[in-house]
């Protein structure tokens, strides 16, 4: 098996099209090398998107293995770690719509040492502005694990795993524009939390 090409340049773009080859044609040492080089981006996409550490850690293993099974068709083109993206976004969206909880899922607190959950903010020594930076925080948690899936998918991508709109785009299928468009009303969403320092609005807030 070969992973399909339309030139011989479209590989070139990243290396790690050439490795996938290798786990097309059977060579696990490869693949053990792209679980190995991924695995820690791929399992915090899967819990941010998931909200729960032990479910993100069986997302990213079943999405490792579908990418597995995927290698000998996909086309080059952009980074691998894109591609895993789009597989990773697609596993876990699934999941969420078939849990039917979206609104209702649980985050871990940032200060738990075991989870690696989104960074809360610096609150320097001032116990007073940690005080109100935490309330802030925590109200912005519940914003986030209320934002419609297509919204928290482009926050996620964007805001905290730090690809481009192009990028994100291109994981999302689905146009940079709407990349922005999904962005803004996530944030919106965000900004009210804060302001409602998390009142039972949050979830209404204007889009």
């Amino acid at each position: 098996m070969r992973v399909a090409t339309d030139s011989g340049t479209a590989a070139a773009v990243d290396p790690g099209w050439e490795a996938l080859a290798r786990v097309a044609a059977g060579d696990a040492g490869a693949f053990a090398a792209l679980v190995e080089g991924h695995q820690e981006r791929l399992l915090r996409l899967c819990e941010r998107l998931l909200g729960d550490a032990e479910e993100a850690r069986d997302a990213a293993q079943e999405v490792f293995l579908k990418a597995y099974r995927k290698a000998g068709e996909v086309r080059p083109q952009g980074q691998v770690y894109t591609w895993l993206y789009r597989i990773g976004v697609n596993h876990c969206l699934n999941k969420l719509r078939r849990r039917k909880l979206v609104r209702f899922l649980r985050w871990q607190d940032p200060g738990d040492a075991d989870v690696p959950g989104f960074d809360p903010p610096d609150t320097g020594a001032d116990p007073v502005t940690a005080l109100e930076a935490r309330r802030r925080w925590q109200a912005t948690r519940q914003a986030i694990s209320r934002l419609p899936e297509n919204q928290r998918a482009v926050l996620v991508l964007v805001r905290f795993e730090g690809l481009s709109y192009k990028q994100t785009a291109e994981v999302l299928g689905i146009t940079e524009g709407a990349v922005e468009s999904r962005l803004v009303r996530a944030m919106r969403r965000l900004e009210a939390a804060q302001e409602a320092g998390g009142s039972g609005e949050i979830g209404r807030a204007h889009v």
